[in-house]
Order: C-alpha cells, then structure tokens, then sequence
C-alpha cells in the first residue's frame, strides 16, 4: 500500500481514466489526497472557415455541466472509499495543463489511463500519456 501521497489523475471520463481512478483507491492509502483533472481543450474555432460549423454556446455549456456532473459523480465515489478528493476543470492542452495542475499542488504522482492506442496510432493520433512521459518531471503512472 502506497501511504500519504499527493495524487493527480488525469481524467477525461473515458473508461481508462476510470481505470486509473480504481487503480489509485485499490493501491493507495486513504490518507492519499486525490485531485482529478479534466482538460478541456479548446480547439481552434471551425465556424470561421465555415460559418455552418459554429456551435451554439448553449450546446457548449450542456456538454460543460454533463462533464462537471461526471467530475462530481467520480470524487463522490473516491470520498465514499475514505479519500480526500476534489476536481479541477481546466482549459488548455491536456499534457501540460495536467503538469501545471501537478506542480500547483505538490502532486507525488501524476496518473493517466492509456487508451491503448499503441506506438503508431499514437504518434499519429497524438497522446496525452505520451505526451506526458517527456515533459513529467514527478513519477508517472500509466494505467492500461
């Protein structure tokens, strides 16, 4: 059992990044303090190279609270295992918004699930797991 540590998942609401939170409340000792990060990355906006494409604001701030009422719903189940817990909404690009999260809290480790892409889709396809294992300068763990 891993004791006392500072834990910062980072959480994207697909069935790894789940993976990841299991992992951490099977391993990990109750004094741990879990932060979930979520990185919403903001694209480059389509609608000025086709004004078909703008998406409403109100479609935007759905999707927002669906992703906040997830974030919820995963700190609910961490506390309820005895862990301190809470979630940070963040916007920028997942990698390195991820470290900065990490670095402001004095995380321990940062752990991300793997999606499983293998080397070349994800040097294709880019990957936020990849991505970290260059610029983490704390342990990484990537759960697959």
């Amino acid at each position: 059992m891993i004791k006392n540590q500072k834990i910062v998942i980072g959480f994207d609401g697909s069935r790894y990044s789940k993976k990841a939170v299991e992992y951490v409340m099977n391993n990990f000792d109750k004094n741990s303090t879990i932060y979930i990060v979520y990185v919403e990355e903001m694209p480059a906006p389509l609608y000025l190279s086709n004004p078909s494409l703008f998406i409403d604001d109100s479609v935007i701030k759905k999707i927002r609270e669906k992703t906040k009422k997830e974030l919820t719903r995963q700190v609910e189940i961490i506390k309820k295992k005895g862990f301190k817990a809470q979630y940070e909404y963040v916007e920028g690009y997942p990698p390195t918004r991820i470290m900065d999260e990490a670095n402001q809290k004095n995380a321990d480790i940062v752990i991300v699930g793997s999606r499983g892409m293998g080397k070349w889709k994800g040097s294709v396809l880019g990957s936020v797991s990849q991505a970290l294992t260059v610029i983490s300068k704390i342990p990484l763990l990537i759960i697959k």
